[in-house]
């Protein structure tokens, strides 16, 4: 195992799979732009290490399991401009983007909280398999009033589809393991105590498969759904959320942990 002294993240290649697993339990692993950073430097070692055949992504053993609540609310709390904002989120579509072009075929092992961010890091993996404890989704809603790039819209439609996505934000509720089961968005429910060493059964079976023909597919499954982008603007709608009192007063209220005031501007 290794871990960078006061890192966040924890790593582990087994058997051709590099682990690599959020470990912030007193935030239910919230992302920081330093994990963010550390996530991208074992990725670029995932790309260039021939040893490495497949990555897995997880939370990191806990007494209560999680995979990832989100970003990390005291860095949006200190962002002031839309420059600022809009950084915040092309930081993140960086690392999402890297998890979906790496040649080898990623999986996610899901448990706890998985919203915000976790959960479309989740779907930027190849494979993703759940426990009964997943709790997945955008309550952006009910607690700080901002909204997802086009970018990232677009990714949960084509694992849920646009209805059900409408219907996750609007009711700003939670999706269980069987809901995404359901919707064909993961493989299968395995209980909290198999699900680790499910995903590296799982790693392991797609080492013994054609490579090319995986990369070929993922990569041509990701041109089809970026084409449907092309021309589709959405700085305009980040600034409006980002840069509204409705924006301050959600992060104040979630910081405070009570109901935000909504006013619409």
């Amino acid at each position: 195992m290794l871990t960078v002294p006061h890192s966040h993240i924890r790593s582990e290649l087994k058997n051709g799979a590099l682990w690599i697993m959020f470990d912030r339990p007193s935030a239910r692993n919230a992302m920081t732009t330093d994990m963010e950073h550390q996530i991208l430097s074992l990725c670029q070692r995932a790309a260039d290490d021939e040893a490495v055949k497949a990555v897995i992504f997880a939370g990191a053993p806990a007494e209560k399991p999680a995979f990832m609540a989100g970003a990390d609310f005291g860095e949006l709390e200190s962002a002031t401009t839309s420059a600022e904002f809009v950084a915040l989120e092309r930081s993140s579509e960086t690392l999402l983007e890297t998890i979906e072009g790496l040649r080898k075929p990623t999986v996610a092992a899901i448990a706890g909280a998985c919203v915000g961010q976790g959960a479309l890091l989740a779907m930027s993996c190849d494979i993703r398999l759940a426990s009964p404890s997943l709790k997945f989704g955008f309550p952006i809603a009910r607690t700080v009033g901002n909204c997802l790039s086009a970018k990232n819209y677009a990714r949960l439609t084509v694992n849920l589809g646009v209805a059900r996505v409408r219907d996750m934000v609007f009711s700003a509720s939670l999706l269980s393991a069987n809901d995404l089961r359901e919707a064909g968005t993961i493989r299968e429910v395995v209980e909290d105590d198999r699900l680790h060493s499910r995903a590296q059964e799982i790693a392991e079976h797609v080492q013994t498969l054609a490579p090319l023909t995986l990369w070929a597919t993922k990569t041509s499954l990701l041109r089809l759904r970026d084409a449907s982008l092309l021309g589709v603007q959405d700085d305009d709608l980040l600034s409006a959320c980002y840069m509204s009192a409705d924006f301050q007063e959600g992060v104040r209220a979630f910081m405070e942990k009570r109901r935000p005031v909504w006013q619409g501007r």
